[in-house]
């Protein structure tokens, strides 16, 4: 989107533009929206678990999701990480006979914990679902917890969390997790740490897979061009056959605001990463939905408010923001990238521009911006399988997925108001909840004076 400089007291005359563009290429995708869906359908099998279906014949392939209740709330105290090994260990070729056929089918698999939920996605050839649904079955119902499994994931498992130390995205993240939650799970990674991953045994392993990989306590999502009633019999002859056991149910922890609201992180590297992070409420479809407005409005993309910061001001070479949701509460990250030498001035201008959004606050023609490029985004969601079948097995799972529903989200999307933006920004966008955070290359100039922000 382009942005026009004006004088003090001009209209903004770049405004109608970038409201009239958004406007035509969102209504396509409001257009686009009504159409996606050729039929969806939500059932629960008879050992509990939640199946949803979403027929689409336009490639002839299929996505599935499996979504898991628990994440990293449900590793014991002093276990952090014990779910992904799990999960892992569950989806572990157990000899070179199933590797062999599980890459014949052409099947990727990707797995993550996250602070609600394991996740487990899988994408593969329309006429190899029923194999693929097979060969997942056999290993995820009776996977292998012996004591050189689970000793080689152990080594992965470090070398995981170093990556995730190593990238400045994932350092941030964590550290600003952590500032909020502490040492409670959603404050802790879900590959755990050095003393969790010592702590596993066999015995926690098997507990926590009989505890949790049951019927009761899974959702899964799947887009295919296959028959729903085909898929149906599929899942209900593999997936099906689980114990029913119990859905995972526990009180949430809640974000403390922390006495130390200035994090400094030094890290070898050419460039420096500041971000400001405000938590979130708990999630409910009213807070999920603003929470992408807010996102949307504030750090994402062009025309987005902190985007003159790079694009006029050239005190970045990256500017942007994230959203980390979880049940209990979650963060709205705002950051930005530059160069070493660039820091002190980009942190001052950051530091002053957030001050200026706070006092600014948030008009109607942000509250359109905001609403359609959600709906813009949602429509991309809908668009790629393996996305689709995400969205909905996680809206599923955090009980918002009747309110919005592919065939009442643009009712619920128009009844939005400023009025509700307002309250949530105000609620949200408080400096005096926030926490700085920077990481730097050591040596970086520090003697500039800091003005935190609020």
């Amino acid at each position: 989107m382009i942005k026009f400089r004006m004088k003090p007291g001009d209209k903004k005359p770049g405004s109608r533009f970038i409201f009239g563009l958004t406007f035509f290429l969102f209504s396509l995708s409001s257009m686009a929206l009504s159409q996606t869906a050729v039929g969806t359908s939500v059932q629960t099998l008879s050992n509990g678990l939640q199946l949803i279906i979403d027929q689409n014949p336009y490639s002839q392939t299929t996505a599935v999701f499996i979504l898991i209740k628990g994440g990293k709330l449900a590793d014991p105290p002093g276990k952090a990480g014990l779910g992904y090994l799990v999960a892992r260990l569950s989806l572990d070729p157990p000899d070179t006979d199933f590797l062999k056929e599980f890459m014949k089918s052409g099947t990727e698999v990707k797995i993550a914990s996250r602070g609600d939920f394991l996740l487990v996605s899988l994408e593969c050839i329309s006429s190899h679902f029923e194999s693929t649904m097979k060969l997942i079955y056999r290993t995820f119902s009776r996977p292998i917890f012996s004591g050189l499994r689970m000793n080689n994931l152990k080594e992965a498992l470090k070398n995981y969390q170093k990556k995730e130390l190593d990238d400045i995205d994932s350092r941030a993240d964590l550290a600003l997790l952590e500032a909020f939650f502490g040492s409670s799970p959603y404050g802790l990674s879900g590959y755990g740490h050095q003393q969790s991953i010592e702590n596993f045994k066999g015995e926690d392993a098997t507990s926590y897979h009989r505890k949790y990989f049951v019927g009761a306590n899974i959702i899964m999502s799947v887009v295919s061009s296959l028959e729903p009633d085909t898929i149906k019999t599929i899942i209900e002859s593999t997936f099906g056959r689980l114990p029913k056991g119990e859905s995972f149910s526990t009180e949430f922890p809640s974000w403390k605001l922390p006495e130390k609201k200035e994090i400094i992180i030094k890290k070898e590297t050419p460039s420096s990463l500041l971000a400001v992070a405000f938590p979130l409420p708990p999630l409910s479809a009213r807070s999920y939905v603003l929470a992408n407005f807010l996102e949307a409005i504030v750090g994402s993309g062009p025309g987005s408010k902190v985007w003159t910061l790079r694009s006029e001001e050239g005190l970045a070479y990256e500017v942007g923001s994230r959203l980390i949701l979880m049940k209990g509460g979650g963060l709205f990250v705002i950051y930005l990238k530059t160069l070493a030498e660039k820091t002190a001035k980009a942190r001052a201008r950051f530091q002053e521009k957030l001050k200026e959004i706070e006092r600014s606050g948030l008009n109607e023609e942000d509250l359109e911006i905001g609403r359609n490029s959600f709906r813009l985004w949602l429509y991309q969601q809908f668009e790629a399988k393996i996305k689709k079948a995400e969205l909905q097995a996680n809206f599923r799972a955090l009980e918002i997925d009747q309110v919005l529903a592919e065939n009442s989200l643009e009712d619920y999307l128009n009844k939005i108001n400023l009025h509700d933006l307002i309250e949530f920004f105000k609620e949200v966008f408080d400096l005096e909840k926030s926490v700085f955070l920077e990481i730097i290359p050591p040596g970086n100039d520090l003697a500039v004076e800091r003005s935190r922000p609020g």
